[in-house]
């Protein structure tokens, strides 16, 4: 059996008591970390299961997925991943394969920042397409985001855009800000936007305020930015106490 068990989105008090549960009975227990940012400590998590935790790489769990799962045909393997299990596509690809192989999975899902991005007031059901915002590299295009955020405010919809690993929200409102054609500098102008910073932990920070008014606000990783589209009266009456 495969276990795939989320690690929520802080720390290792986020993990569910059935998750913690299963890791008590498996033969063996694996983390990744490498897909999300995740705040708690790997080691005080070992001591609650009573059980060493081993760390994975990403090739480990990509390009190496053929030894995991062939552990996973004789034993109990389970393999923790920040946030909700289901969120990246490299766990999917991971269940596909484990399916192929006649090996039998089990999740274990847990808070995710799709979740958590509700302490802001904004309605999930209202968000559109997520961008991600990251460190523009030579010959790659990373500005999809433009036309993401675009497309969702022609509906009405909010846009949630993740950034980069390590990246906080004052790097990603300075890469936000290379708007290069008139239509994308329409697009942010005089536009109220929210800043999240470690939701859902002790050290939260979620801002409110126009795009150019908080240019220059350094919240620190894990964080994202989040482009309001059409508000409702209780959107707008909650965001405002976030002044």
């Amino acid at each position: 059996m495969l276990y795939l068990i989320g690690l929520g989105v802080w720390n290792e008090k986020d993990v569910s008591l059935r998750g913690i549960d299963i890791c008590k009975r498996a033969d063996s227990i694996y983390c990744e970390l490498y897909t999300s940012h995740w705040g708690g400590d790997l080691d005080k998590l070992s001591k609650i299961i009573g059980k060493k935790i081993r760390k994975l790489e990403r090739k480990h769990v990509e390009e190496g997925s053929d030894k995991l799962l062939e552990e996973s045909k004789s034993r109990s393997v389970v393999l923790l991943v920040p946030g909700d299990p289901l969120i990246a596509t490299t766990h999917v690809h991971l269940i596909l394969e484990a399916k192929k192989k006649g090996i039998s999975v089990e999740i274990v899902h847990s808070s995710s920042i799709y979740t958590t991005v509700a302490r802001t007031g904004l309605q999930i059901y209202k968000f559109g397409k997520t961008g991600t915002i990251i460190t523009p590299k030579k010959g790659y295009d990373s500005r999809g985001f433009y036309d993401i955020i675009s497309e969702n405010l022609s509906k009405g919809m909010h846009t949630l855009l993740l950034l980069d690993r390590d990246m906080g929200t004052r790097r990603g409102l300075e890469i936000l800000n290379r708007i290069e054609s008139k239509k994308r500098k329409k697009l942010l102008r005089g536009k109220k936007i929210v800043l999240c910073s470690r939701l859902s932990s002790e050290h939260e920070r979620i801002v409110y305020g126009s795009f150019e008014n908080l240019m220059g606000k350094d919240l620190p990783e894990p964080g994202v930015i989040i482009v309001p589209g059409k508000l409702h009266f209780l959107e707008k009456e909650f965001l405002e106490t976030l002044r």
